[in-house]
C-alpha cells in the first residue's frame, strides 16, 4: 500500500525549505530508533508487545523571538504492535508513515555557546504509506498474514492519523555553524487508526529516539 510516493515527500521538504524567515534558520537530518504500540479498547487482551522500528527526518528551525522558534519536520517511521487477543490468537500490525509535524521549540543556552536544552511540542499528521497484518490463530496451527486493506482479514485503517508530539532535547556545538543533536519524542494519535466496523479502536503511540547534525542555512 502506497498512499504517498517518495517524490512527493522529496517535494514536501523541498517546500519546507523555501519558507523564508529572519534570523538564522536552521536545517537539521536525524535518524534514529522508535518503539510504539496500540492504545487498544472494545476488544479483550492479554498482553502487547510493542513494534520496535526506524525513524529518519529532515527539520527546518525558524526563530520566532528570543530562545523561542517553530520547528517544521518531515519524518518517516514505523508503527505498530503485536497483541494477543482474548480467544482469537496473536494479531500483528505493521504500519509506515510519512509524517509533518509543526513544533514549538524553547532553548536554554549551556555554557554562552550555540550548545543548549530544548523542548518540543506541537500536532502532526501522518500519512499511511505501508500496512501489514499477520494473525496466529489460537485454536487452530494457523497463520494468516495480508495488508491491512484485504477484506478477507478485517482490519482496513485509515489513511491518515492525527497525533500530537512532545519532548526534549540536547544540541552541542561542534564548530561555528554546525551542531550535533540528541532528542527524545513522544507522539500520540488523536484518533483510532482502525477503518471497520467490528467496534474496536486502537490510537497509535511512539516513543523515538534520534541523533543528528544541525547548521544553518539561508
Amino acid at each position: 500500500m502506497n498512499r504517498l510516493r517518495p517524490f512527493a515527500f522529496a517535494a514536501l521538504l523541498a517546500g519546507l525549505a523555501a519558507i523564508p524567515a529572519a534570523g538564522q534558520v536552521d536545517l537539521g537530518v536525524k535518524a534514529g530508533a522508535s518503539l510504539s504500540d496500540l492504545v487498544v479498547s472494545g476488544v479483550g487482551v492479554n498482553s502487547q508487545e510493542g513494534r520496535r522500528g526506524f525513524v529518519a527526518s529532515a527539520a527546518l528551525t525558524l526563530p520566532v523571538t528570543g530562545p523561542l522558534a517553530l520547528r517544521f519536520e518531515g519524518s518517516y517511521l514505523q508503527k505498530g504492535a503485536t497483541f494477543s487477543l482474548i480467544q482469537i490468537g496473536d494479531v500483528t500490525l505493521s504500519l509506515d508513515y510519512v509524517q509533518l509535524a509543526a513544533l514549538g521549540k524553547a532553548s536554554v543556552p549551556l555554557g554562552g555557546s550555540r550548545s543548549s536544552l530544548y523542548l518540543l511540542a506541537g500536532p502532526a499528521i501522518a500519512w499511511e504509506t505501508g500496512c501489514d497484518v499477520t494473525i496466529v490463530l489460537v485454536l487452530q496451527p494457523v497463520t494468516q498474514t495480508g495488508t491491512c486493506a484485504g477484506e478477507e482479514l478485517r482490519t482496513p485503517t485509515k489513511p491518515v492519523d492525527f497525533a500530537v508530539s512532545g519532548g526534549a532535547g540536547v544540541l552541542l556545538s561542534l564548530t561555528g555553524t554546525m551542531g550535533l543533536s540528541l532528542e527524545f519524542l513522544y507522539t500520540r494519535g488523536l484518533r483510532s487508526i482502525y477503518d471497520g466496523e467490528l467496534g474496536w479502536t486502537g490510537h497509535n503511540r511512539a516513543m523515538t529516539v534520534e541523533g543528528g547534525v544541525t547548521f544553518p542555512v539561508g
